[in-house]
């Protein structure tokens, strides 16, 4: 461009110098100096318009950075606004499986105390609840049926009864010896000062919970010389015999074996 300008520069100053001289036609003279002029005149107006572009250009490129600058903050926010949107909907799914975990428990509890009361209704007799803790076992006697002490001998962890002697029932838990389980009972049968006692029937069952069992009418007579009718269960739990068993003496009580059955049927384990 200044370039340009020197070589235009230089035709304006050579024309006067040339018309002095008289060699060179005027009309010819004339002719240069317009196309020199013109030239100029392009020049002049390619200039302003080279400004103009610069202009632009540098109009441009701060909108250019502007852009960018306002692209990093919307990145900026948006990344912002994700990371919120991922915690509520962190906060979202944990309040939800809370709720689900609060509903199931709700749901698990009503079943529970709807499987108890629907337990309790299917007993024929008002129940009271015995639990022994340290073999992890409960029974249901009926409620008039209390606790007599002074019949707990032997391996008998539990003795109740009517207060008029009998009916009544025990529950035996005495360790596996490994050998044949129904001379086992009767060495605990024995243990306790009673006789032998004499198995009349016995079958395998199960416990409410799936528990295999053996269940059985058993009679023998007492260490105070009263002969005994008995309905027994006899479940193995770890290294143990669990064995309640429902009596009744004939001189004193009728043998009723579908309520004894019930009674010992109603054993459970934790």
């Amino acid at each position: 461009m200044k370039r340009s300008i020197f070589i235009v520069t230089a035709l304006l100053l050579v024309v006067p110098l040339l018309s002095g001289c008289g060699g060179v036609p005027q009309e010819d003279l004339d002719a240069a100096l317009a196309e020199a002029q013109a030239a100029q005149s392009q020049l002049a107006s390619a200039e302003s318009d080279l400004a103009a572009a610069e202009s632009d250009l540098a109009a441009a490129e701060s909108d250019l950075a502007a852009a960018e600058s306002d692209l990093a903050a919307a990145e900026s926010d948006l990344a912002a606004a994700q990371e919120q949107i991922a915690a509520l909907e962190a906060a979202a799914e944990e309040e939800v499986a809370e709720e689900e975990e609060v509903a199931e428990e709700e749901e698990v509890a009503e079943e529970e105390e709807v499987a108890e009361e629907e337990e309790v209704a299917e007993l024929s007799y008002e129940a009271t609840t015995y639990t022994n803790a340290e073999y992890g076992f409960s029974v249901k006697h009926p409620s008039e049926w209390e606790e007599r002490p002074e019949l707990i001998v032997g391996d008998a962890v539990l003795a109740v009864g009517v207060p008029a002697f009998v009916p009544g029932m025990s529950v035996y838990v005495y360790a596996v010896g490994g050998g044949d389980a129904v001379d086992e009972m009767t060495a605990a049968y024995e243990g306790a000062g009673n006789t032998v006692p004499e198995v009349i029937s016995e079958s395998e069952t199960t416990l409410a919970d799936g528990t295999p069992a053996v269940e059985g009418k058993v009679k023998y007579i007492s260490a105070t010389g009263y002969e005994i009718d008995s309905f027994y269960l006899r479940v193995q739990k770890g290294d143990n015999w669990v064995v309640p068993f429902a009596w009744t003496i004939d001189a004193f009580g009728p043998y009723d074996e579908t309520l004894y059955t019930e009674i010992v049927h109603t054993l459970t384990f934790e």
